[in-house]
């Protein structure tokens, strides 16, 4: 005990060098913001607070809800453990208690052996001034456009005043008329540039930060339910937006209120969408559109929890946003639509993109055929899917090649229900082949500490339940699970549907059977850091198109499809 102190005493003395020469105001604490080490430039920030304590909780210097928010954002990553996104922090902005400060903040979670699992470091930044000076170039803005309004007003005044008097001279109607008509124009021109900067700066003056949709919905669907015992489900493909997210979670919360008081339901979806460099957040709810009155009303709530208690209506601005209401295309839904801005990782390119696997398809293993039972007849539109996809160290089970991750998400109801899926790191029982490294973003070191293959078949298991699994080249993944199921103390008798074999049914002229292909030929955006859990995303949007085209060919059952299946499996192994 001794050894280990004096080792975690040496290390906290070392941290606290470190601390000391940064020139940012660094402050680190507990799960539950109990201030555990700060340095000089916290000191400084906070005017040498008495708050500014060892021991001492930072919500006693910081108001809580934007730092709670945040945590609660970083938990959620660490718990999903999202394969791909290796992000520990993240940047929001809160005030000082007093409200004498505006601070832009980082948070980075960091793992710990001996603090409750983790510690939280802090790095606030004072941009008190910063705003100030924007808010003066927009107020300055605003009068500037005020001004325009009165000779703007003559001007048309005067034009018109011409017009209502014939008896003029033409010659001097016709050269007023001119030059009156000229410089309205113009003016008319500067003051809709005037008001567009005028607005544009307003929008940019507040710090906005990269937010991912899964995060931020994950977060308003645990709030929904303990607060307001509304059910929000994720659905659609996250995706990244740029947000203020602390004050854009409460306007969502407002509206899902509204939408649970007006239209008296419990349950609605949350969808992002992409649209024109946006990002739409959609709430969705069986039932008709709400009245613009009633959203406009909402717009005029204070958030008492937001920095400086901003209104619904403050926050969409400083988004660059508005809200709406309007039909699903869904019939018989609504939707509430707020667009927000993207965020460029949206199109980032992954930094060094892997070199594609070699393609391996084994038709033969369809060849047994699937007992179905009462499931043949029943409508593919009814069944549950869990869409799923793996890492394999190799392309043969047999030949000692393992599983090295799993991941899936489920599908009902033709919705992608992104907020239900699975995803975990698999340790195998021997190293992986340096052969196999070359196609593979998982390394030795990102495995050291995850389970086998015996403790997480069965959790797959139990995700997967009654749902018939969906995979593209499906058999290839089924092969390596059932390989090792009966280790794992577990069965897979659960249907299996193949978007590589559905999409031959689909287009028997088809040549070319990559998911990047597919995707392609059927409008899904295949683009992204292309982790499977990426992978299972595209599958999913691709089984949803591909649904609507067996249909259009009279294949409607399970049992049709898996008999199409079949046949254009043995066609295409003869």
């Amino acid at each position: 005990m001794s050894e280990t102190l004096a080792t975690h005493t040496a290390d906290l003395e070392r941290l606290e060098t470190i601390l000391r020469e940064l020139m940012e105001a660094v402050v680190v604490c507990d799960p539950n913001g109990r201030i555990l080490l700060y340095n000089s430039a916290a000191r400084r920030l906070f005017h040498h607070a008495d708050a500014l304590a060892l021991g001492q909780s930072l919500y006693r210097l910081c108001s809580r809800p934007p730092i709670e928010h945040t945590l609660r954002l970083l938990r959620h990553r660490a718990l999903k453990k999202n394969q791909g996104n290796e992000e520990t922090g993240a940047r929001f902005v809160c005030s000082t208690v007093d409200g004498a400060m505006l601070l832009n903040c980082h948070v980075d979670r960091i793992a710990s052996d001996f603090i409750q699992g983790c510690v939280f470091a802090f790095t606030f930044e004072d941009i008190t001034g910063k705003i100030s000076e924007q808010g003066r170039q927009g107020h300055l803005l605003e009068k500037m456009v005020q001004s325009l309004r009165r000779p703007l007003t003559n001007l048309s005044a005067a034009a018109e005043n011409l017009k209502t008097y014939p008896d003029m001279a033409p010659e001097v109607r016709s050269e007023f008329q001119e030059i009156i008509l000229r410089e309205s124009e113009e003016l008319t021109r500067l003051f809709a540039e005037l008001a567009r900067e005028s607005a544009g700066i307003t929008s940019r003056q507040w710090p906005l930060f990269d937010v991912n949709s899964a995060d931020l919905i994950g977060c308003l669907a645990h709030r929904s339910m303990a607060q307001d015992e509304v059910r929000v489900v994720m659905t659609g493909v996250p995706l990244w937006l740029q947000a203020d997210s602390h004050s854009l979670m409460l306007v969502l919360e407002r509206f899902v209120r509204l939408v649970r008081e007006s239209r008296r339901v419990s349950e609605m979806d949350v969808e992002t969408l992409l649209g024109d460099r946006r990002v739409y957040i959609d709430i969705t709810w069986p039932g008709e559109p709400l009245p613009q009155a009633e959203i406009d009303a909402v717009l005029e709530n204070a958030l008492p929890d937001s920095v400086g208690s901003m209104t619904v209506a403050e926050v969409l601005e400083r988004h660059g946003s508005e809200v709406w209401s309007q039909k699903h295309r869904r019939p018989g839904y609504a939707i509430l639509r707020i667009p927000v801005p993207d965020s460029p990782r949206q199109w980032e390119e992954p930094a060094q993109r892997l070199p594609e696997r070699p393609e391996f398809y084994d038709f033969s293993l369809i060849e047994g055929g699937q007992e179905l039972g009462e499931l043949a007849n029943q409508p593919l539109a009814d069944l549950p899917y869990v869409v799923f996809d793996t890492e394999t160290t190799g392309l043969h089970p047999s030949a000692g090649d393992e599983i090295l991750s799993i991941a899936a998400v489920r599908v009902e109801n033709g919705r992608l229900l992104s907020g239900e899926r699975f995803e975990q790191l698999i340790r195998p029982h021997r190293p992986i082949p340096k052969s196999s490294l070359f196609f593979l973003d998982i390394t030795e070191e990102m495995l050291r500490g995850e389970p086998q293959i015996e403790e997480v078949l069965p959790k797959f298991r139990s995700f997967v339940g009654d749902a018939v699994l969906v995979a593209h080249n499906g058999t290839f993944d089924l092969n390596f699970i059932q390989s090792v199921a009966e280790k794992a103390g577990v069965r897979f008798s659960n249907p299996l549907l193949d978007t590589l074999l559905l999409s031959m049914v689909a287009d028997e002229e088809a040549t070319d059977f990559t998911l990047a292909n597919i995707g392609e030929q059927l409008g899904v955006n295949v683009t992204g850091g292309r982790t499977i859990m990426d992978d299972c995303y595209v599958t999913a949007q691709i089984f949803l198109k591909l649904l609507d085209l067996l249909a259009e060919r009279g294949i409607t059952t399970l049992g049709g499809a898996i008999a199409a299946c079949e046949r254009v499996a043995v066609t295409k192994r003869l």
